[in-house]
């Protein structure tokens, strides 16, 4: 159970509660089929008994949107320039297994490597990734994101 932290009352800080992340939990165990899990989380997490529970309409698909959004926004940060300007051109995509499982500084570092690749090392990379993921879409029980990229397989 994810402990009980609460937000700020002046709500200036932009921050989510524990409360706020089970009750999204609770709703995509519903929306993807996983009744009895849903109902054990709710149960376990008293998430009925919460002050979000009662009347807070999300959309459907709230936490993978969310978990998504903060995905771009580590691969906007790892693209920043040294002194924290916007990139307009050289914009490097990064796959998402990267950014689920690596800080900022060494996304930053792959962003570098991948500036000073050549055209021809960019189009080979590109040509590993793309047979990669059609071995990872072919294999048994192997499943896509929303982006249609093989789970956990990236989105560069």
């Amino acid at each position: 159970r994810v402990g009980r932290a609460s937000r700020p009352a002046d709500g200036a800080n932009m921050s989510i509660s524990s409360d706020e992340v089970n009750f999204l939990v609770y709703r995509y165990l519903q929306e993807s089929g996983f009744t009895h899990a849903a109902y054990t989380f709710g149960y376990e997490s008293y998430v009925a008994k919460t002050t979000i529970a009662s009347g807070t309409e999300l959309p459907p698909g709230a936490l993978v949107s969310f978990i998504q959004k903060g995905l771009q926004y580590l691969e906007l940060e790892a693209n920043l320039n040294e002194d924290g300007t916007d990139v307009d051109s050289n914009f490097s995509m990064l796959t998402s297994r990267d950014l689920l499982s690596k800080p900022v500084e060494e996304l930053k570092n792959i962003v570098k490597e991948k500036r000073t690749m050549s055209e021809a090392d960019r189009e080979k990379e590109r040509k590993e990734r793309v047979k990669a993921e059609k071995r990872l879409k072919g294999a048994p029980g192997a499943t896509t994101d929303a982006g249609g990229d093989a789970a956990g397989g990236g989105g560069g």
